[in-house]
């Protein structure tokens, strides 16, 4: 069953993630109206974000829809691409209408509870982390949790956000069209939207504790694609908790949290095809250690150019070239710093986050060594043979050697 409804639901999902993503920034070029506030800081800049994120999000989630239907991975990331897509067109859709006065009113009112549907959908994002890299919960414990979650989840965005009388969760100013039945902010207080809005932060310990209860449980293989999937879901929540924070300190919250997730975020499904479909799986080793080598380098230039700024300042304080003297001794000396320092911290933190590829150079120097003074043909072979083994992991190893002239 779900193998034939693989290709429709992707090729769905994917033209409705480009209808809403070039849709709504379309619709904003030919109708560039005033944006109404909302609960998260949406703006131009944020919009273009977002589509991109949708359609990377719904091009690859129908690649693995196709290529691995039985994962629900798939499935979520076409969801959450094309529900983040369609936000942006029906957001676009809410501030043309609004703009073209209280005529439109009704019209207005059921693209802003569009607007809300899809943005909560979009934010399914985090819960990616409890499922990835099968599809489900890594024990019967925690396949039943993210099961009653997605209830729970399901319940209360019916009941806080698409059906609650009064205004609408992402527009405050925009009454919806559908709510019903008591008004639950006099329970929970007038700031609910805002909490909803800064409430996946909760879940960020949960996510966490799921994740790394997977890594532990995991072979060599999947932990590989939980790095992918750490790596990019940490710039994601980044951004998505910047977003957060800024709808809970001021009445305008800054668009930076939703830029940033908008486009930082769209590696999230890049690492998850990587990771299932192992396309070079294991250079996020290689990844993570240049990337912190190069931070920790960058850090200490930035020491030794400002200690030589200050230092060079003070002595030549009576100069009149002094600070132009300073610039270009500390320059300089970064200059000539640079290659030595990275050579030692780069070989420090491949020991400690790229231990396979250091012990691979240590293996190959070390039969480098030896084949100096080895003159047994067959010692020789055998010895090669374990370290081709030992450094690449190769399937199979077959050894080639040509029979000397008569």
């Amino acid at each position: 069953m779900m193998r034939r409804l693989a290709r429709p639901y992707a090729m769905v999902g994917w033209v409705a993630a480009v209808v809403g993503a070039v849709g709504g920034v379309a619709l904003r070029i030919v109708d560039p109206v005033p944006v109404i506030p909302d609960a998260l800081g949406f703006g131009d800049v944020a919009l273009v974000g977002f589509g991109f994120l949708g359609i990377t999000f719904a091009s690859v989630g129908a690649l693995l829809v196709v290529r691995r239907p039985e994962n629900a991975v798939g499935w979520c990331l076409v969801l959450i691409g094309a529900s983040n897509a369609l936000a942006i067109l029906a957001g676009a859709v809410t501030s043309s209408v609004v703009a073209h006065g209280p005529a439109s009113a009704p019209t207005a009112g059921v693209a802003a509870w569009l607007t809300n549907l899809f943005t909560m959908l979009g934010a399914l994002v985090l819960g990616l982390g409890f499922i990835f890299p099968t599809g489900r919960g890594q024990t019967p414990a925690w396949d039943r949790f993210v099961r009653i979650g997605v209830v729970m989840l399901l319940l209360a965005l019916a009941v806080l956000v698409l059906f609650r009388p009064g205004p609408l969760q992402v527009f405050a100013t925009i009454q919806n069209p559908f709510g019903f039945g008591p008004d639950v902010r006099s329970i929970l207080g007038p700031d609910i939207s805002t909490l909803i809005v800064a409430s996946p932060v909760l879940l960020l310990p949960l996510l966490a504790l799921s994740i790394v209860s997977r890594y532990r449980m995991s072979d060599r293989i999947g932990r590989q694609q939980l790095k992918w999937f750490m790596l990019a879901l940490f710039l994601t929540v980044t951004g998505f908790t910047a977003a957060g924070v800024g709808a809970l300190i001021g009445d305008e919250p800054p668009p930076a949290g939703l830029v940033v997730f908008g486009f930082a975020g769209a590696f999230v499904p890049v690492a998850i095809g990587i990771a299932i479909l192992r396309h070079n799986l294991y250079d996020i080793d290689r990844l993570i250690s240049r990337s912190i080598a190069y931070a920790i380098v960058s850090a200490i230039l930035a020491l030794v150019f400002g200690g030589v700024i200050v230092l060079v300042s003070t002595a030549l304080a009576s100069f009149t070239q002094g600070p132009t003297i300073a610039v270009a001794a500390s320059t300089l000396t970064a200059f000539a710093v640079f290659q030595p320092v990275l050579r030692r911290v780069r070989g420090a933190v491949d020991r400690r986050f790229n231990r396979a590829r250091y012990d691979a150079e240590r293996t190959i120097t070390d039969f480098s060594d030896r084949l100096r003074h080895e003159i047994d043909l067959a010692e020789l072979s055998r010895d090669l043979d374990a370290t081709i083994r030992d450094a690449i992991s190769p399937r199979s190893v077959t050894i080639w050697l040509r029979e000397s002239g008569p």
